[in-house]
């Protein structure tokens, strides 16, 4: 009796065995069929885990970096298209360094700073900065007593002593947008000018923008010589500066200290499977440590 109860429970579960394989490989065909976003992602993630061990066998050198950057590469890798794209990562200023090198406000970069803003027609850019101050602090005190820069105290959830990423600066400049009506803040272009994570700048990739804003004592010319990137700058002294000048620039400047060597790369890849999707994803690439970062599928588009 017990063996006979034991064959049918054992009978019931390959059954339920062979069901869920069939409503598997209906699915399955479903998904060959009419492609899915689910399918379209589990496709691309795939493709861009062989890709990671073809970065790995490429020399990332200064020429390869900085010739690369101008132009995307293409890459068949069986049923896909690929073309990708590569930048240094440490071409922008991180807002972090920015901010703290502004706390004294009497000084040259504050001014500066301001100055940027108000070419955008920012109407109050010491409400602003105030703002980030606040931010990256760990109290609750406001630079201003009753202006309203702590967003804590009115957001609790609010995280306080850094700007962390693109999401959380994003709430700083609906704060700022909130308290003061001001539409000029969204006009500002932040994504080509800061970043989180980085307190060294790559000087044979930051645009124009960046590099009027840290050689802000520098003659025009020059700055316009830098700012084309006609050629690789390896040191100091291949900058087109005087003596004297140079010798400034070695020490930081908005927290920031130049480099010449391009560290972590940013890639974005555009990715077309078939005739079936195209993704678009990026990622970071540390060249030293040969390694992969902020990974992100940012968009995916069915074709049929």
């Amino acid at each position: 009796m017990k063996k006979s109860i034991v064959l049918f429970t054992t009978l019931l579960m390959i059954m339920a065995l062979m069901s869920v394989m069939m409503i598997f490989l209906n699915s399955t065909k479903e998904t060959q069929n009419n492609i899915t976003r689910e399918y379209a992602l589990i496709q691309t993630n795939s493709i861009m885990s062989n890709l990671s061990q073809y970065f790995n066998n490429i020399k990332f050198d200064e020429d390869t970096i900085f010739y690369g950057s101008k132009m995307p590469f293409s890459l068949p890798l069986g049923n896909s298209d690929i073309k990708f794209t590569i930048d240094s990562n440490q071409k922008y200023l991180n807002i972090n360094q920015l901010i703290i090198s502004m706390k004294n406000k009497d000084n040259i970069e504050y001014t500066n700073f301001i100055s940027y803003l108000y070419r955008y027609k920012l109407r109050d850019p010491d409400f602003f900065i105030d703002i980030l101050l606040d931010t990256i602090d760990n109290d609750t005190f406001e630079k201003n007593s009753g202006s309203g820069s702590e967003i804590v105290l009115e957001n609790p959830i609010f995280r306080n002593g850094k700007i962390y990423n693109q999401k959380h600066f994003q709430i700083i400049l609906d704060y700022y947008f909130s308290k003061t009506e001001d539409k000029a803040i969204y006009d500002i272009p932040f994504e080509n000018l800061i970043s989180f994570n980085s307190s060294l700048l790559d000087i044979n990739f930051a645009n124009k923008d960046i590099i009027n804003i840290f050689f802000y004592d520098a003659d025009q010319f020059s700055l316009n010589m830098v700012s084309k990137h006609g050629k690789i700058y390896e040191k100091f002294k291949d900058l087109p500066f005087d003596k004297s000048y140079l010798k400034e620039l070695k020490k930081a400047r908005y927290g920031h200290n130049i480099t010449f060597k391009t560290i972590v790369i940013k890639v974005v890849v555009d990715l077309k499977y078939k005739e079936q999707f195209i993704s678009k994803i990026s990622f970071l690439y540390n060249t030293k440590s040969k390694s992969l970062g902020d990974y992100k599928v940012l968009d995916i588009k069915i074709l049929k």
